[in-house]
């Protein structure tokens, strides 16, 4: 009858496209939104830029919303380095712990989360050697979507905010 392991449920990936196109549909100011929020990510990397920030996540993908957190990744052996940095930048951090899918298995990295421009953000910290092991997306199983500052400065210059 052509039933797979998972029954009839759609895959995550799916799930992702109904979201996207969801938002494109009936959001009229989802572009606008992102825009926002992608210029706001921006302004973040530069903050930690040597700790080679990276954005990944629903911002990047363009499925987010004003809830959904925008996602930087960073790489510094020492974690304190990056707290100092977001410190100084006067941010209310709290830290958690965030599990994500390497090639070698599942890994806990410490998360630093803080609201800027009305946008709870979320930077996790990789050790310098793990900086080129890119996560596995939970969306495909395959190495998640990263962008770094220089692209994300070209995408937001090539769709510059509406007046």
């Amino acid at each position: 009858i052509g039933n797979s392991h998972r029954g009839s449920l759609p895959s995550n990936f799916e799930i992702e496209r109904a979201i996207s196109s969801f938002y494109k549909t009936f959001v009229l100011d989802h572009n606008v939104i992102l825009t926002e929020m992608r210029g706001t990510a921006l302004t973040v990397m530069h903050w930690l830029i040597e700790f080679y920030p990276y954005l990944v996540g629903p911002v990047l993908e363009g499925t987010a919303n004003t809830s959904t957190p925008i996602e930087i990744h960073v790489s510094s052996d020492v974690t304190e380095e990056v707290i100092n940095t977001l410190q100084q930048r006067d941010v209310d951090l709290k830290i958690e712990e965030r599990r994500l899918k390497l090639s070698k298995g599942l890994i806990c990295l410490p998360t630093l989360i803080f609201f800027y421009q009305d946008y709870k953000v979320a930077i996790t910290a990789f050790t310098l050697l793990q900086q080129h092991q890119h996560p596995k997306s939970k969306i495909q199983n395959c190495s998640m979507e990263r962008m770094n500052i220089k692209s994300l400065a070209d995408l937001l210059n090539q769709n510059p905010r509406p007046l």
